[in-house]
């Protein structure tokens, strides 16, 4: 850099001023250009490199932005202010960014970095002699997509010249290069139009030539609401989606929500009840049944705001009405609805972008979100949606394989029209779902419920797809999605998550020694002659009913289901025997299921009750408990 020898004149920056408005008064001021006053300033090295860097209108590095401190005799806070990144806090995308093309990224569309929207009354203020000699400040708020009005004045802000109709300072030229027009001029006034268009321009913007776009009382209440957000001293918390959340994580829900809202016209008309946005979206590229088409470039396109301010706010008006559903069932409804054109999540384009960028939205957003377009996603999904979609405390090691009875009472057992059993395993492979992502046969897989048996992964494998038909019949289709939401709120909040992956690793090979198995027997009394009480069932106490206390064992201490528990007493047997002792488990796992159980197999299930509650603080401690431990030894 060139040794620090301070401007001999100078501005004092205005309030809201951006960088490139003060280049432009300063310049003026000096009688010089922007470009060699870039150059003077540090801002660039040498002419040929002069063009203003985006970046640097989001931030500049601390050292360059002393040295331009130094140089136009401001302090360091003073061009602070002149910079995006001093919104980043609360708007994310002026965060400054080091990947990307020139240091830009996808956040960056949500900032107007190549032209800007203004104020022709505050470019024409002359409350000072300051700007009476050089015109009011280019404000760096209005490169803010949220900010479209000028509260004082009570009217939407423009974007282009009234004159020629271009877009006022934009940087693009037809050679590609990112500098404002004309910018090596010298002799332009800071609100003159820098146009060349067949000519110069040169059309004075602070000039009120035109009607102003008067601002209505819901937008003027609004703006004021979005800039309270925006201010540094402003609330510490937004209510959306019925949770209380960040400023930043709101903005990151009105982008979204606003892209879901363009992508998904026409289905969002009902929403949008502003004509000139209306317009604007039907200006926009359609296929012959009227639907914004999906191309890569107008997904894009979707995603950036608009610089004309009228159709803008009506479209952040609607996003934020949408957000402020009372709760995420309200807003995941609406969401259903603008997505599902085809019922196939996976080909919204809205989902894809949302599951590529992956913003930092608010807890109830993602809540939504999860609850539709993280449900039964089959497997051929893109690779965006093998991550979860919202961060959870809970891993699908602390999923029991078979939901806990304790759950299923609480929130599911009031649900009718489905078998217990097909709900039991679907939550559980939704809650799985939702702590590790990916498809419904990839959280089965990740929960080891497809090893092993084809004919038992099949009958897993249908569960969800009962479950499914079953949800979407309901009155509330999205009462099931719901519970599974509030029950993994419960999960994220329990300080005492329990392994149970780790209990089925410890017990991969167990069952009940036989000195523990005497002890059992001791407790199942039968009267004399050797039937149980109702008569008609013979006292079995053999190593067949062994094999079936130990899958019973197994199943209490993991909460899983019995053809997934190890029977090494079995495995010793030969095939035939195998196959009937296979079957007198299923027979026995029935009754309890039916609730059917005959008076010895009470006994056997009470005392079995007593032994799962002494192996299970064992295992949790990461012991392996002994087979002739027991409660009664």
């Amino acid at each position: 850099m060139p040794p620090l020898r301070p401007l001999a004149r100078s501005l004092p920056p205005l309030q809201d001023e951006s960088l490139p408005g003060f280049l432009l008064r300063l310049a003026f001021r000096l009688d010089t250009s922007p470009v060699e006053l870039a150059v003077r300033t540090g801002l660039a090295d040498r002419p040929d490199q002069a063009a203003l860097p985006m970046p640097h209108l989001i931030g500049l590095p601390a050292e360059r932005r002393q040295h331009f401190a130094t140089m136009i005799k401001a302090t360091d806070s003073e061009v602070t202010a002149m910079l995006l990144d001093n919104h980043g806090s609360r708007f994310p995308p002026a965060q400054p960014s080091t990947t990307g093309r020139n240091g830009a990224n996808q956040q960056h569309r949500w900032l107007f970095l190549h032209s800007t929207r203004y104020c022709p009354q505050c470019l024409a203020r002359q409350d000072t002699p300051v700007e009476r000699a050089f015109g009011g400040a280019w404000k760096i708020s209005w490169r803010l997509p949220p900010v479209f009005a000028c509260l004082e004045h009570g009217r939407f802000l423009e974007h282009v010249c009234p004159a020629c109709k271009s877009l006022v300072l934009h940087t693009a030229t037809r050679h590609g290069g990112k500098r404002l027009p004309r910018w090596r001029e010298g002799n332009l006034h800071p609100s003159q139009c820098r146009a060349f268009i067949d000519g110069p321009c040169g059309h004075r913007l602070d000039e009120n030539s035109t009607p102003a776009h008067r601002l209505p009382p819901k937008y003027r209440k609004f703006q004021k609401c979005l800039l309270e957000i925006l201010d540094p001293h402003g609330p510490e918390t937004v209510r959306a989606i019925g949770h209380e959340t960040s400023p930043a994580h709101y903005f990151n829900d009105l982008r979204s929500a606003c892209h879901l809202l363009r992508t998904s016209w026409p289905n969002s008309r009902h929403l949008l009840n502003d004509p000139e946005l209306i317009a604007s979206l039907e200006a926009g590229v359609v296929d012959s049944a009227g639907n914004i088409s999906q191309s890569k470039f107008v997904r894009t396109l979707s995603d950036t705001p608009q610089l004309a301010a009228r159709p803008h706010a009506a479209l952040l008006l609607a996003a934020d009405r949408l957000l402020r559903s009372a709760h995420p069932d309200a807003f995941a409804s609406q969401l259903r609805i603008l997505t599902t054109a085809d019922c196939r999540p996976s080909k919204v384009g809205w989902v894809r972008a949302f599951l590529d960028n992956r913003p930092e939205c608010s807890e109830g957003f993602l809540h939504a979100v999860s609850s539709v377009i993280q449900t039964y996603a089959g497997g051929n999904l893109a690779r965006n949606l093998k991550e979860p979609v919202r961060a959870t405390r809970f891993r699908p090691e602390h999923i029991p394989q078979f939901l806990e009875e304790d759950w299923y009472q609480r929130y599911f057992a009031h649900m009718e029209g489905i078998a217990t059993v097909h709900l039991r395993r679907t939550v559980a492979l939704r809650l799985s779902q939702t702590a590790s992502g990916g498809s419904i046969q990839k959280a089965a897989d990740r929960m080891g419920l497809y090893l092993g048996d084809p004919a038992i992964a099949a009958r897993i494998a249908d569960s969800p797809k009962r479950v499914h038909r079953w949800a979407r019949n309901r009155p509330n289709p999205l009462e099931f999605e719901a519970a599974i939401r509030d029950l993994a709120a419960e999960l994220d909040a329990r300080e005492d998550l329990i392994d149970y992956e780790g209990r089925r690793k410890v017990l991969a090979n167990w069952c009940i020694g036989p000195q523990p198995w005497q002890e059992i027997k001791a407790r199942i009394a039968v009267p004399g002659g050797g039937y149980a009480p109702g008569g008609g069932f013979p006292k079995d106490l053999s190593d067949r009913k062994r094999n079936i206390g130990s899958v019973i064992l197994w199943a209490l201490v993991t909460q899983s289901e019995h053809f997934f528990a190890p029977t090494p007493i079995c495995d010793q047997q030969d095939p035939q025997t195998q196959k009937k002792w296979r079957m007198s488990v299923d027979a026995v796992w029935a009754r309890m299921r039916h609730r059917t159980t005959r008076p010895t197999d009470n006994m056997l299930i009470t005392a079995l009750h007593e032994y799962a509650a002494y192996l299970i603080p064992i295992i949790d401690r990461g012991e392996t408990p002994s087979n002739d431990a027991s409660p009664w030894t």
